[in-house]
C-alpha cells in the first residue's frame, strides 16, 4: 500500500520531494480529547454490473469497510484494530458516509457511475487528477473516495497542503482524496493478505499527513530516515511479514511491524503511535485543504 502507484492506464508518476525549512513548524503531542468526524463519499466505478456484483460493490460491504476504518482510528477494543501496545493512540477520529449532497438533498453517502460512460477531454500527467470525471463532490466538505477497477494496484491519496515537513511541497489545487482498488476495498475474497480493508486505512493516513515508517525514499541510508514522527523507530525500508524478530530498525530496535503506514498483511495492521496520531490531528486542525472538514455540514451531527 503506498501513496503512489502504476495504474493500469497509466504509465507513470512522478513522487513528490521534500525539503526542510527551519520556519516550517513541527507538530506537537497534543492531548487528545474532541471526537472529529469527517463526511465522506464513496464513488463506485464499475464496469456495468448490477449492484453487488464484480465491480459494482454492495452497500453493505462499503459500510462495513467506513466501520473497519473507524475501527482502526479509533483503536477500538475486540475488534482488528485493537492494540495493547505502549505507543498505540486512538486518534479520535471517525469517518461518516455523507448525509447531505451537494445540492442540499439527502443522500447516503454512496455514488454508483460505469466507468464506459465517462470521457475524460484532457489528459492529465498523473492519473489521479482524472478521479474527478467519475465523480467529485467539493473538497472543503467532503472526503472523495474512488474504488476503482485497478488491476496490480492497491490504492494512492493525495497529500494535504501545509508547511511541516514533509508536506510543505504538496499541491493545493490538485485533485483531493482517496483511490482504493476495488480488489481491496473492504473485506473480500482476493487470495492475499491484504484483503481486511486495511488499504484505505494506510491511505486514510497519507490523506492526513502520514509519511511511511521509512520516509519518502525507501532503502537510503538510515541517516536519511524521516517520517516525522519521533517515536517510530528509524527504519529505512518495508517490511513484507508479520515477524517482529525478523525485522529490525536502524538503531536495532524492534520495526513497528503492526503500523498502518508499513507495508505488512492486513492482519498484522492495528496500530497508530502516539506522535503519528499527534500529527494527523494537527494536520486536520491546519491545512486549508482539511480544516473545514471537521465542521462541514455535510453530515447528522446530532
Amino acid at each position: 500500500m503506498t501513496t503512489k502507484y502504476f495504474l493500469m492506464i497509466l504509465l507513470g508518476v512522478t513522487l513528490l520531494s521534500c525539503t526542510r525549512d527551519e520556519n516550517q513548524i513541527q507538530p506537537r503531542t497534543e492531548t487528545v480529547e474532541s471526537i472529529y468526524t469527517l463526511p465522506v463519499v464513496v464513488h463506485i466505478v464499475h464496469t456495468g454490473e448490477s449492484i453487488g456484483t464484480g465491480f459494482n460493490v454492495s452497500n453493505d460491504r462499503i459500510f462495513n469497510q467506513i466501520e473497519s476504518l473507524n475501527n482502526d482510528f479509533r483503536k477500538k477494543e475486540g475488534t482488528l484494530g485493537y492494540n495493547t501496545h505502549v505507543l498505540g493512540a486512538d486518534a479520535k477520529i471517525e469517518f461518516k458516509l455523507a448525509t447531505i449532497d451537494p445540492d442540499g438533498n439527502p443522500t447516503n453517502g454512496i455514488r454508483r457511475v460505469n466507468f464506459n460512460d465517462i470521457t475524460i477531454d484532457v489528459e492529465n500527467d498523473w492519473f489521479f487528477d482524472d478521479l474527478p470525471y467519475y465523480g467529485y463532490w467539493n473538497k472543503q466538505e467532503y472526503i472523495n473516495i474512488w474504488v476503482f477497477p485497478l488491476n496490480n494496484a492497491l490504492g494512492q491519496s493525495s497529500v494535504p497542503y501545509i508547511n511541516i515537513p514533509g508536506l510543505d511541497n504538496a499541491n493545493p489545487d490538485g485533485s483531493t482524496g482517496v483511490l482504493v482498488s476495488t480488489n481491496h476495498f473492504g473485506g473480500t475474497d482476493t487470495i492475499n493478505n491484504l484483503n481486511r480493508g486495511r488499504t484505505l486505512t494506510h491511505e486514510m493516513g497519507h490523506f492526513l499527513g502520514l509519511e511511511h515508517l521509512w520516509g519518502k525514499v525507501e532503502n537510503a541510508n538510515c541517516m536519511e530516515f524521516d517520517d516525522y514522527c519521533d517515536d517510530t523507530p528509524q527504519v529505512s525500508r518495508r517490511t513484507g511479514n508479520c515477524d517482529e524478530e525478523l525485522n529490525i530498525s536502524c538503531n536495532e530496535e524492534i520495526i513497528l511491524t503492526q503500523n498502518y503506514m508499513d507495508y505488512t498483511s492486513d492482519v498484522c495492521m492495528n496500530m497508530f503511535t502516539k506522535d503519528q496520531v499527534a500529527r494527523m490531528r494537527y494536520v486536520l486542525k491546519n491545512s486549508t485543504v482539511r480544516q473545514s472538514l471537521i465542521t462541514s455540514t455535510a453530515i447528522d451531527r446530532n
